[in-house]
């Protein structure tokens, strides 16, 4: 049996430009023919806006604007493990040990990120490190493989693509390179396996699914090989 488990909730502080002058400073601005209304009942709470003269997001390579009257007053860059464990199986020559983690990265005013993986690949009791896939290759039976992508795929049957809560007017998260092909897999410590979007700074939040597979040989030492799955977000200017 072979446990992955995903750990380490990894908070990140950004700046973000602002107004100012040598008498003022203006962190937030508005600029509304209406308010900020706030609704509650016994079951449900809701914030809206009337008048906001516009919304959505516009960049340059000097600044970043939000529009919108209900936005958060600071920055943030939030990284949430939604997994405890992931068993992979009793594993033989001719079967392929699958399972799946979830996390999420949520970020506002910030620059860009990147998500790394950083742990050895499974190892037994005994100290044998199960054979990581260092350069991307399909699952292949008999052979002693460990590997993750971070896409759907289809052989095997697992994973799911990043996804944008609630789409991709607000969020920008991809997978990296090396772990966005279907039906391949790779695995090497310091890899970064995820970030957000290339074409602009990082917002909103986007759902990851790692997808982890695993072959042995008919030689591979038996055992229960663990991986304790370190993963850290890390904010960049």
């Amino acid at each position: 049996m072979f446990l992955v488990v995903g750990v380490l909730l990894l908070p990140g502080r950004v700046m973000a430009q602002t107004s100012s002058s040598s008498n003022y400073q203006v962190e937030e601005s508005t600029f509304s023919s209406g308010g900020d209304i706030n609704s509650s009942s016994a079951s449900y709470n809701s914030r809206a806006t009337a008048g906001v003269l516009a919304v959505g997001r516009g960049d340059s390579t000097s600044y970043s604007a939000r529009p919108g009257y209900v936005t958060p007053d600071e920055e943030f860059l939030e990284f949430v493990v939604q997994t405890a464990a992931v068993d992979l199986g009793s594993l033989s020559d001719t079967t392929t040990g699958t399972g799946t983690a979830l996390f999420y990265v949520r970020s506002y005013i910030n620059g860009s990120y990147s998500v790394y993986t950083l742990s050895q690949a499974p190892t037994s009791e005994n100290g044998i490190v199960l054979d990581p896939l260092t350069t991307l290759a399909v699952p292949t039976q008999g052979i002693e493989q460990f590997g993750i992508n971070m896409v759907d795929n289809a052989t095997p049957n697992i994973g799911a693509n990043p996804s944008h809560d609630p789409g991709s007017t607000f969020a920008n998260g991809e997978a990296a390179p090396d772990y966005d092909t279907a039906d391949s897999f790779k695995y090497a410590a310091g890899d970064i396996i995820a970030r957000s979007g290339s074409t602009g700074p990082a917002w909103g939040r986007t759902n990851y699914t790692v997808s982890y597979i695993a072959n042995v040989s008919p030689i591979t030492e038996a055992g229960t090989y663990v991986m304790l799955h370190d993963i850290v977000v890390s904010a960049t200017y």
